[in-house]
């Protein structure tokens, strides 16, 4: 059953993420009157497809014949006159039309008339890989069509190769804040410090044996996951954790608790540490979660903004220590900073949030902090200028404009972006090979 969980909360959280980030694309590239050939909804191989965006086009009825032909779909080639645009060429064999022709797209005709044909020249295709989506623009490399992405000038292409990272930066406020305001349930726990390592940055701040973590800069720890995601994003960085300095019971039964709480608060200034040794984490404690219980939180709109800045500007060092635990050494994201997960790991995280014991209130939580590291992460990654990625045409762009105008050959920024795509490929299988290791060798991604 949780490998049901896995998969099902996998593709529920993963496909939209990606498919908002294509919206961006595609209603950017709307916006700038680029002809957007395909929205694909998954990845190929195609199991549907729906067209749209009904127009006219004309052509020479002395010269063609598409009275049998309605209902169809045909390659054409266009050129404009007069604001019209008229069929050049035209095409029912797709290999004929591609192995020669840069300029020509596919088009549905609904009906032939008067020396014109409605037709539909988008489709919106449904696929059977629900691993994320894609937006297929006219005339990516090379076009001279003016309704080419290639043909419009580099502050156009810029804002929409950014649009759709700018998607993924902006949802997680609307996502914390619409948390914040809304669900008032809260798991609260209390996270006791049971262990500590020698010569850890938990021992040498003066954290003791049963204190209690109250705080970590002036931020209230309700359960292990806030515990979690501010050491996550503060390696390296002082933090001042608050603690209720717990009494010891020597003469505790085995049913009663170890220590107990007057209130003896305490501050302490430790650092979370990148690599620890094995075994330990960035704090180097072992910490128990007792006493878990619901409370009740209400925030009103100015409070929902400021956790929503809050915790975005959070995850935003999360998720950049994320995207730097791919070339560190890191193995325990709860305390020793984030490791790189690909799809199997995500499954994995999100099978053991759905089978968990936390309320309905709580997995939304921690379903909308997975998802906004998620979204940030896909953001700050897509602006890497890695070939194949959104930054690595970002990338060709800006050369370009420092350029003068002066453009990188399609041919050459084509096989840079092969290439790219083949590395990132490279990548996923280590990562899956990766996340299936750790699956097969019982290791904890999230706890």
């Amino acid at each position: 059953m949780t490998a049901i969980y896995s998969i099902l909360s996998f593709i529920l959280i993963l496909l939209p993420l990606v498919i908002l980030h294509e919206f961006g694309h595609y209603f950017s590239a709307k916006f700038f009157k680029i002809k957007v050939l395909e929205f694909g909804f998954g990845f190929p191989p195609k199991l549907f497809s729906y067209w749209s965006s009904r127009k006219k086009i004309y052509f020479d009825k002395n010269n063609f014949d598409f009275s049998e032909l309605e209902g169809k779909t045909i390659f054409v080639t266009t050129s404009f006159e007069n604001n019209k645009e008229f069929i050049t060429e035209y095409y029912v064999n797709s290999k004929e039309s591609f192995s020669s022709k840069l300029e020509n797209y596919q088009v549905k005709i609904d009906k032939v008339e008067n020396g014109a044909l409605l037709i539909r020249d988008m489709q919106w295709s449904f696929n059977l890989l629900p691993l994320g989506g894609f937006v297929r623009p006219f005339g990516e490399d090379n076009s001279k069509h003016p309704d080419s992405f290639y043909v419009k000038n580099a502050f156009q292409r810029f804002i929409v190769l950014v649009a759709g990272v700018l998607i993924n930066l902006i949802l997680p406020f609307f996502l914390f804040f619409f948390s914040s305001l809304f669900i008032t349930e809260v798991d609260k726990s209390d996270l006791i410090i049971m262990e500590i390592s020698k010569n850890s940055p938990a021992s040498i701040s003066g954290l003791k044996i049963g204190d209690k973590i109250l705080n970590i800069n002036n931020k209230e720890i309700h359960n292990m996951n806030d515990l979690q995601r501010i050491l996550t994003s503060n390696l390296g960085n002082n933090i001042t954790i608050n603690v209720d300095r717990g009494i010891p019971n020597p003469f505790a039964e085995s049913w009663e608790e170890n220590f107990s709480y007057n209130n003896n608060f305490n501050d302490v200034v430790a650092t979370p540490r990148w690599n620890p040794p094995e075994g330990e984490g960035a704090l180097g404690v072992a910490v128990s979660v007792q006493n878990y219980r619901t409370i009740n939180v209400r925030n009103g709109i100015i409070e929902s903004v400021k956790n929503s800045y809050y915790s975005v500007s959070q995850l935003v060092t999360l998720s950049i220590n994320s995207v730097r635990a791919i070339f560190n050494d890191s193995s325990n994201p709860q305390f020793s900073g984030p490791v790189a997960v690909g799809p199997v790991g995500i499954s994995q995280i999100t099978g053991s949030v759905a089978s968990s014991e936390l309320t309905i209130s709580g997995k939304i939580k921690v379903y909308i902090e997975l998802i906004s590291i998620l979204s940030l992460s896909l953001g700050i990654i897509n602006l890497l200028p890695i070939p194949a990625l959104d930054g690595g045409r970002i990338l060709f762009v800006l050369i370009e404009i420092i350029r003068g105008g002066k453009r990188v050959s399609p041919d050459k920024e084509r096989i840079v972006h092969s290439l790219g795509f083949a590395l990132m490929i490279s990548l996923l299988v280590i990562v899956t090979f990766q996340d299936i290791a750790r699956i097969f060798d019982n290791s904890n991604i999230v706890g």
